[in-house]
């Protein structure tokens, strides 16, 4: 592991869009596995609507690991500013 290796891997995330929108999905679908498996069963959109009726930034550091690259279709739910590295 190193710091190159880490920033080779950033420059080609922002290269290469397809890249970045494969790992959005995948996330996605591992993200709601992890929730299945917490016994919590809801869909993306109703995810959304939760959310939404926090107050901003309610969710903390948490936040982030809700959120996805708005690429297209495969990429659900809202961008938190920081994209999906943040």
């Amino acid at each position: 592991m190193s710091l190159s290796s880490a920033r080779m891997f950033l420059d080609k995330l922002m290269a290469e869009e397809d890249l970045g929108i494969r790992l959005a999905g995948e996330l996605s679908r591992k993200r709601m596995e992890l929730i299945r498996e917490a016994g919590f069963e809801f869909t993306d959109k109703e995810l959304e609507e939760a959310k939404a009726a926090l107050s901003h930034g309610a969710l903390g550091h948490v936040a982030a690991w809700l959120c996805e690259l708005p690429f297209d279709s495969q990429a659900r739910g809202r961008c938190c500013g920081g994209g999906l590295w943040h």
